[in-house]
């Protein structure tokens, strides 16, 4: 049962919507049916992520082959929660009856709050991220959507680390500017939405998802009060303060290495530190103030427990061997070498390293190289590297790899490429 208050941050909410689905029809059909069904305009775009703006009152169709060939994508504007209600339950009927979804369809949902109508603070661009990430109940939609646990398209949000070398001296007094959390698109929530006052719940999906309207419902007005709650009393309170000393003493060997080299090989036995393949103490201690910020990185972002470092004075860059990553926040600007890993990669060169449910940004992948259930954005595959049930796209990259399954969405193939089971919606060939 809701208070009273809550209702009202219920009904005083403003709902976008964005329904990802197959159809049977084409395009100029599914306008037509779905506007009359949904009694809305519906524009048609050529192209995904257009320029055009949907209001309340005019909507838009365009298609978005991340999902593969033929997906269509419905994008409406903010409304009222009731009338979002009705529209959620007309368009899910329709996919039930004149389409479909699979596992990488997903329906978003975002959030902005009529302030006028509460009488209460309640713009969204002021919020405070870390009060919220604290928070929110993220179990709760993965027990209704257990699908998307772990998706590469809807990763977990809660992952915060303190930024290089830095603690909070007075957990009383929280800044989160000494910490960082998600920002990037492909987690469960997208705050980069905030300076538009509103944010985009990613979570739900899935195969079917058509199918659960009543488990929607549920998880959108669970949206609506976590993003309520969190703007109404931006405070912390002493429960969010004992979360954030767990979080802190769970970094607490790492905050007290970056200080020191020798109190990192105490800390940290199993990964073993290198200058330019050299591993004497004295060398490396004293290129340790060099490389600890990288090496910062890689114990918060990524995880790192076990594995060889070494610095190359020369670059200035930093290999990373025999490692197992599998819950990687962020590792960027290094080279990657025998490991595994999942998680976010980003302009690293990677070589005979299996990468599972992972996320490669302008990365080079090199021989011997597996990418499975990824995603794979402007890099450079090469000969030798392995494909499966990927999502590969982006015109700054070049594939000569073996792909089997998933979606080539976009991107330029040399001779070398091989495909085998692979949607392949526009490539070049070079």
């Amino acid at each position: 049962m809701y208070t009273n208050e809550q209702l009202n941050a219920i009904y005083a909410s403003k709902i976008g919507l964005e329904f990802e689905f197959f159809a049977n029809e084409g395009m100029d059909e599914v306008k037509r049916s779905l506007s009359q069904t949904l009694n809305k305009q519906i524009r048609v775009e050529e192209k995904a992520h257009s320029e055009f703006t949907p209001s309340d009152e005019i909507f838009k169709l365009e298609p978005d082959n991340s999902g593969g060939s033929g997906m269509i994508e419905l994008v409406t504007g903010p409304m009222p929660f009731v009338e979002s209600k009705l529209i959620i339950a007309k368009t899910l009927k329709w996919i039930r009856e004149n389409g479909s979804t699979n596992d990488r369809c997903s329906i978003h949902i975002n959030v902005a709050f009529d302030g006028k109508k509460l009488g209460t603070p309640t713009n969204v661009s002021s919020l405070d991220i870390g009060k919220f990430v604290l928070n929110f109940n993220e179990d709760a939609v993965y027990e209704a959507f257990p699908n998307r646990k772990d998706s590469v398209y809807a990763k977990s949000i809660k992952f915060i680390v303190p930024l290089s070398g830095m603690t909070q001296p007075t957990p009383g007094k929280i800044s989160w500017k000494n910490y960082m959390f998600v920002s990037e698109k492909y987690y469960g929530v997208n705050f980069s939405k905030l300076p538009k006052n509103y944010i985009e719940f990613r979570y739900l999906g899935g195969k079917d998802y058509e199918k659960k309207y009543n488990t929607i419902m549920n998880m959108t007005e669970h949206f609506v009060l976590s993003l309520y709650e969190s703007l109404v009393d931006p405070s912390y309170n002493e429960k969010d303060i004992k979360k954030l000393d767990a979080i802190l003493e769970q970094h607490k060997g790492i905050v007290e290495s970056y200080k020191a080299y020798k109190t990192f090989q105490r800390n940290f036995p199993k990964v073993k530190l290198m200058v330019d393949l050299q591993t004497y103490d004295q060398i490396v201690e004293t290129y340790y103030p060099k490389m600890r910020e990288k090496i910062f990185e890689l114990l918060t972002n990524a995880g790192l427990t076990e594995g060889l470092i070494n610095y190359d004075s020369d670059t200035g860059r930093m290999q990373l061997k025999n490692a197992e990553l599998m819950k990687c926040f962020e590792i960027k600007g290094i080279d990657i070498v025998d490991s595994k890993i999942q998680g976010n990669i980003l302009n690293c060169d990677i070589f005979s390293t299996e990468l599972i449910n992972s996320s490669m940004i302008e990365c080079n992948l090199f021989g011997a190289t597996d990418a499975i259930d990824s995603k794979i954005e402007d890099s450079y595959v090469s000969k030798n590297v392995s494909v499966k049930d990927s999502y590969v796209f982006g015109v700054r990259g070049v594939f000569s790899g073996d792909m089997e399954g998933g979606i080539f969405r976009k991107g330029r193939a040399t001779d070398l490429a091989k495909f085998e089971n692979t949607e392949i919606i526009e490539i070049e060939k070079i």
